[in-house]
């Protein structure tokens, strides 16, 4: 049975659980670097999943809650400006509560604004690292453009500054832009295949997003329709009609794929020649990121996201300018060769090679409040999971304090993570088997 170094929660909304998200992405490249090193991720989402592919893919469990309230009556209260959705908030805290029953954890990364003011104010930031993740640039800059009421992103930035909370970060930039202390804490790479060279025939522009007014694709296929060069479109299931509808309109030759990953996702990428990313409003740019590796990329000049990547590795562009710009790249970079020898490939398989070290450095400045009492309950067990120990507890529902009471007691124990329970065992031998204690929280998913 494997025997895991830590537990990690990753706790994201079940909308952005999708492999057309950034966070999707995100949740994806950070599950396998974690397995890689011999850590444990369950994903705390609010509601079940829809994209069941995708999450069966991932490696990690997950966990939500039994029975989640709606969302319909806050979308219709909330029609024109978003705020914090309680229910939302609900669904989290009875999530994390799920996964408290079954295991113990070392860190939550909390990556939706809503699980951060869950996550950070249960009483346990004593006990367990809790880090609020940066994906949305107003929670960074006020002056931005987003569907969320004025107060409500006054409220983002205000929740990060609370004690106790830890902050991570995708890039420098952001880092040094925020107003508080945060953790230069970057997004691995979706792909790892990715950071390897391509050789074959290249042809077409390749815009990657959403059709939604913050990526700017109608800008994308105002670049298609003067240059007349190939359109090759990565967007969600909901883009794709949008994407055909605007490229036949102009007579383009295009090729259009939704929610894509994996190899299909790489060879594609590889496949162009240059791309284009027009977006406007980024807290990263991670799409961005993946095709500036492989490609020549034009991006809108004046755009301050860009401002998280080195600009040696990129072009500029104006609106007048950009055809012209497209074709000349387009020309010139004919053979993938050409763009390998200007460094941008080796600059990040430099940077990946670093991004688990800062995670790890991160967890490890972490100290958990110890207990030197021997009156909790817990410490009354030479060997038990928490499954079982909160079982025998006989509360209709758990409560928060006999999770801290454990946490602030683990240090007495071995604590041995596998793949569905957290063993505590005071017996230096102890070895867990698969029928140690039969059914677990996660068996069927």
């Amino acid at each position: 049975m494997r025997i895991y170094n830590k537990r990690i929660g990753f706790i994201v909304s079940y909308q952005t659980l999708i492999p057309h998200g950034g966070i999707g992405q995100f949740a994806k490249s950070f599950c396998e670097m974690m397995d890689e090193h011999n850590i444990k991720v369950d994903i705390i989402t609010d509601k079940e999943p829809s994209d069941n592919e995708f999450v069966k893919s991932l490696k990690a469990n997950v966990v939500a809650p039994t029975e989640s309230l709606r969302y319909t009556e806050h979308s219709n209260i909330f029609m024109y400006g978003d705020t914090y959705c309680y229910e939302r908030m609900a669904n989290f805290r009875n999530a994390i509560i799920k996964a408290l029953e079954h295991n113990l954890y070392d860190a939550f990364i909390c990556n939706t604004y809503e699980s951060i003011q869950v996550a950070s104010t249960m009483g346990l930031d004593e006990c367990i690292q809790i880090i609020g993740y940066t994906h949305l640039e107003s929670q960074i800059f006020k002056d931005t453009k987003n569907p969320f009421l004025d107060s409500t992103n006054e409220m983002m930035r205000k929740q990060l500054e609370m004690c106790g909370l830890w902050l991570g970060t995708q890039s420098k930039f952001n880092q040094v832009s925020m107003s508080i202390s945060a953790w230069h804490l970057p997004i691995p790479i979706t792909e790892q295949a990715l950071l390897e060279e391509y050789h074959g025939n290249r042809d077409g522009v390749l815009f990657v997003g959403r059709w939604e007014e913050g990526k700017n694709p109608e800008l994308f296929i105002d670049l298609i329709e003067q240059t007349k060069l190939p359109a090759k479109v990565m967007t969600s299931p909901n883009g794709v009609k949008k994407f055909e509808e605007r490229l036949k309109k102009i007579g383009a030759t295009y090729d259009i794929r939704a929610s894509i990953v994996g190899q299909e996702k790489v060879d594609f990428i590889k496949s162009a020649r240059i791309a284009f990313n027009p977006s406007v409003v980024e807290s990263y740019g991670m799409a961005f990121y993946e095709q500036h590796i492989q490609l020549p990329t034009l991006v809108l000049e004046n755009q301050r996201w860009t401002n998280n990547f080195n600009e040696d590795f990129f072009y500029k562009c104006t609106k007048k300018n950009m055809a012209e710009r497209a074709k000349q790249l387009y020309e010139r970079f004919e053979k993938p060769e050409t763009w390998y020898e200007l460094g941008s490939l080796k600059h990040a398989q430099q940077h990946e090679e670093t991004i688990f070290h800062k995670w790890n450095k991160c967890f490890g400045e972490f100290n958990p409040k110890q207990s030197n009492s021997n009156t909790a309950k817990i410490c009354n067990k030479a060997t038990t999971t928490l499954r079982e120990y909160i079982e025998g507890l006989n509360r209709k529902v758990i409560c928060i304090d006999d999770i801290r009471s454990v946490l602030t007691n683990k240090h007495k124990f071995r604590v041995l993570y596998t793949g569905n329970d957290t063993y505590l065992s005071k017996d230096p031998a102890f070895e867990p088997t698969d029928d140690y204690n039969g059914t677990s929280l996660f068996e069927g998913l």
